[in-house]
């Protein structure tokens, strides 16, 4: 079991020198809730490899005892491998709406990386950008790269919420200015083949 502390962040532009780790498509759906606890299942394929993954993970509060940073998220995070046919019959269950969104995983040092999610289907134009740190002081003391905008609070948009909300829910929660930010954004990536 590993402790999971995240930062979520808008994205303003992208660099011209962006480097990108990774390109992952993700499909995903949660499967259980409660106070403590959520059950999440995903379809991840790496474009680079081609390989097809499918992950069950339970995220818990637990007995956590963490700053009370709105803007810090922390869980206990269990995952494990599936197979593609409990994948399906799991995903079947599902407690929320499906959320497809590719990610890219974008080095920034430090031993640090930023994970951009570019939402689609009625999440489209939606896109954040996560820091994962090892602990809760880094993720405190974080200076984030000027590429990356405001930060966004987990309770409000986090991939549960957003879930389980319409398009017109979560679009009343972005600004217009950010969403057509984003579009520029997604073109650009179209433009030059990163997605």
């Amino acid at each position: 079991m590993k402790q999971e502390i995240e930062r979520k962040y808008a994205v303003n532009y992208l660099p011209k020198d962006l480097k990108i780790a990774d390109i992952i498509d993700i499909e995903q759906a949660f499967i259980y809730k409660d106070a403590k606890t959520v059950i999440r299942i995903r379809k991840i394929q790496n474009k680079k490899s081609n390989s097809i993954e499918y992950i069950y993970t339970v995220k818990t509060k637990g007995d956590i005892q963490h700053q009370k940073d709105a803007n810090i998220a922390s869980a206990y995070e269990i995952e494990s491998y599936i197979q593609e046919e409990e994948f399906n019959k799991l995903i079947k269950n599902k407690i929320s709406s499906i959320i497809r969104k590719t990610r890219m995983v974008i080095p920034i040092g430090s031993n640090l990386n930023v994970e951009m999610d570019i939402y689609k289907e009625y999440l489209q134009d939606f896109i954040t950008a996560e820091v994962e740190f090892p602990n809760e002081d880094i993720a405190k003391n974080f200076q984030k790269p000027d590429w990356l905008g405001e930060e966004m609070q987990y309770k409000e948009l986090s991939n549960w919420k957003l879930s389980n909300m319409t398009k017109e829910e979560w679009m009343k929660k972005v600004t217009k200015e950010s969403l057509e930010n984003n579009r520029k954004i997604i073109l650009d990536l179209e433009k030059n083949d990163k997605i």
